[in-house]
Parts: C-alpha cells; structure tokens; sequence
C-alpha cells in the first residue's frame, strides 16, 4: 500500500546509540516508516543537563535536556525539557501526527502537542505499576512494605514508618494518575500485546485502543563472537536480575543431563556474581557479558534454544521475536504476552510461571535430542516472525493507524 507522505515526530525516553529495548524498537520502527516514504524526527525527552541535535542513521534527533531533578510530568506541563522544544517543532515543521514511545514521552506530548493528534505506546506496565514492572500482585501501590516494593527492592526501606510510607504511597498514586490522564488525552493507544491491552481497558476507551506488536527488522547475523564457543549450547540473554529469571539458571542447568549442551549466558546484572560463582570454570553455565546485538544474533542463529525463565509479565520479548527472526526455538515461562510470542509445541515450549527447574530442563532436552524437532521449530519460528512481526507488516499497521488520524488516504 503506498500512502501520501506523512511528517511523523517521535517522542521518545531513549533512542540509539545508546539503550536497547523500546530504544530499538522505536529505531526499528522509524526505519520501516521511512522505507514507506514517510518522514521521521525524533525528541528524545531523557533527563539530561545539555541541549543537543545530530542525526543517526539519517535521522534528525533532538536531546533538549530535561533538568535531572525536574519531575518528567512538570517538564511537559510547563514547556520546560522536552515541552518548548516540542511546542516549537510543532509551530515550525507541521508534523500530521506525534507518537510518544514510552512513559516519559507520553506525559510530555499529551501537554504539548495542541491539536496534533497523538499516539501512546504502552510497551510496559508504566500505567498501573509505578516502576513499570509489576513484580506483585498487589494494585500499586498496595505492595509497599514500609517505602520499599517488590517491583524495586534497591529502594526504600521496610522499617519506615507509617507518615514516610504514606507520603511515598501518595507520591505514586499521583503519578500513576498523571500517566493515566495522558493515556486518556491520547488520540489513540497502541498496546505490544494482548496481555497489556487487557490492563489498560479500564483506562482506555476500546475504540482508541489498538494491539500492534513491536515490529522486527532483523538483519543477516553476523559472525560469533571471538570465543572459543562449544558446538552445540544453550542461551539466556537478557538482563541478569530475578524477575528474568536469572537466579534460576543454576537449577535448571542442574536438573539438565551431564550430556546435553552447556548453558551460554549474555548480559549483565544483579545476579551476575552469583551465577559466576555458581561455575566458576563455566563448564556448565558460561557467562559471556554484554554483547553486540549482530553477535548475540549470531549466538541465537546456532543456539539449540533460547531459554527464558522470566518470573514478571513479559509484556512482549524483542529478545523472543529476535530468536524467532533467526530461527530459534523458545523456552519461555508462560506469562504476560510470551503466549502471543511462542506457539506452544510448534516455535517453543511455554512453561508454567512457578514450575519447578526439571520442567525447563525437559523442554530444553526434549529439543537438544531431537535434531528434526529443532529444524521444524525453527522454521515455524521463522515463518510467525515474518506473519506477525516483521516490520514492514507492522509499519503497514502504524501507517493505517496514522492515516486515520491525520485525515489522509491510502493511494
């Protein structure tokens, strides 16, 4: 479908060369528009001390420097950071539509786009869950214990009496409302999954609700990385922190047969020291660091299995449709949107969130055992990337969206 060209501005908390997750992703997404023919500029509404614009990858990009201390929701409501930036782009360039990419931007183009129409992506928990990730079961934030909660236990402090825990409670509870108020302001809400769609329908009215998945442009995998790497391993990648499930890979790899593939481990984290001590030879378990994303695809193209064992609500892997781009068969806890990621039996296995290891060990096992079963997951994965994530699908989808709103026609 070839559609008039549209002027797009991109609000986002962070955007390459740095970050990854929604950072990627917005990238990703910014390049499928452009091949479309549409026109893409980017604000990057981080905290920061300096003003500064450049280009990457043929973009223009704004960093107009929220000050460190000034609360993201000020900085839109007051033009201060990102809002007289924004304000001005709008007066001068004319964009038909602005898309906010995550928590920060969203607050900051819903105060300052006029009557521009808006799009919000909700790629997290932001909207119900302060920190974003909702690690308990508990509504936000009825999880606190004294000013600390599950969702980030390196804060706060669980002796803290009943005035400080109030006083945090009220602060997050005021948050989370302006997040949600910004949602409602939107012109329309794109949720990466159906599972996050299901927490914002008591937020977002359905007919300004969309689910579109984060799309997927993977380039060719690059050669692995310089190591001396086995023949045939399993993989984690991801942060090394316990709600991925980092702290579980000990156990897993334990419960695995002393003949089945070691376990290659990319990525850094809180759990780091622990799962090197765990084996310090890396003769079961290796830990490997950060990588290059052209690496780590790489590491996935030859992988037996990606292994996932995430405790929080996956609200939709890049880590997971990477494998799947490159033809790597999934072993994923079944929470949040890894159901709408991992076809079980066919591109992976799915695995109950509070199974024990064994349970991942037999999956994992199942595959290393069985090389025809390995190929035809690989393939399935391959072909579902390509139906339901690739890009160029997925920019078709946000252009649809856009043109709805903008006023303007497909041709």
């Amino acid at each position: 479908m070839n559609a008039r060209p549209l002027r797009l501005l991109f609000v986002t908390d962070v955007f390459p060369p740095g970050g990854y997750g929604s950072g990627q992703s917005t990238h990703a997404l910014a390049r499928g528009l452009r091949e479309r023919g549409h026109e893409v500029r980017v604000v990057v509404a981080a905290p920061a001390w300096r003003y500064n614009v450049g280009e990457f990858d043929g973009f223009r990009v704004w960093r107009p420097g929220t000050p460190m201390l000034m609360l993201p929701t000020a900085a839109g409501e007051f033009g201060i950071g990102p809002g007289w930036l924004l304000r001005r782009l709008v007066q001068e360039w004319h964009p038909d539509v602005i898309h906010a990419q995550h928590v920060r931007s969203a607050l900051a183009v819903t105060r300052t786009a006029g009557s521009v129409p808006t799009v919000v992506t909700v790629r997290d928990h932001w909207p119900v869950c302060f920190y974003g990730t909702k690690l308990s079961d508990a509504p936000c934030p009825g999880c606190l214990a004294g000013t600390r909660s599950p969702c980030n236990a390196r804060k706060g402090d669980t002796s803290a009496d009943a005035v400080r825990r109030t006083a945090k409670a009220t602060g997050m509870r005021a948050v989370l409302a302006a997040r949600r108020f910004a949602l409602r302001r939107a012109s329309a809400t794109v949720a990466v999954s159906g599972a996050i769609a299901a927490e914002l329908a008591p937020v977002v009215a359905p007919v300004r609700l969309r689910v579109i998945p984060n799309g997927i442009a993977v380039p060719e995998p690059g050669p692995p990385p310089a190591l001396d790497l086995p023949p045939r391993y399993f993989l984690y990648v991801g942060k090394l922190a316990a709600h991925k499930g980092a702290d579980r890979l000990p156990t897993i790899v334990t419960a695995l047969p002393d003949n089945t593939p070691p376990l290659l481990v990319c990525g850094d984290g809180p759990e780091a020291d622990m799962l090197r001590a765990n084996d310090p030879a890396g003769t079961r378990l290796r830990l490997l660091g950060v990588l290059p994303n052209a690496e780590v695809l790489a590491l996935m193209a030859g992988a037996v299995a990606l292994l996932s064992p995430a405790r929080w609500d996956e609200p939709l892997s890049r880590t997971h449709l990477e494998a799947l781009a490159v033809g790597c068969p999934v072993v994923a806890t079944a929470t949040g949107g890894t159901a709408e990621t991992v076809d079980e039996g066919e591109t992976g296995y799915l695995i109950p969130r509070d199974a024990p290891a064994p349970a991942f060990a037999a999956r994992l096992r199942d595959i290393a055992s069985d090389d025809t079963l390995r190929a035809r997951m690989g393939d399935a994965a391959r072909a579902k990337c390509a139906r339901q994530f690739a890009m160029p699908h997925v920019a078709a989808t946000i252009e649809r969206l856009y043109l709805g709103l903008a006023g303007g026609d497909a041709t």
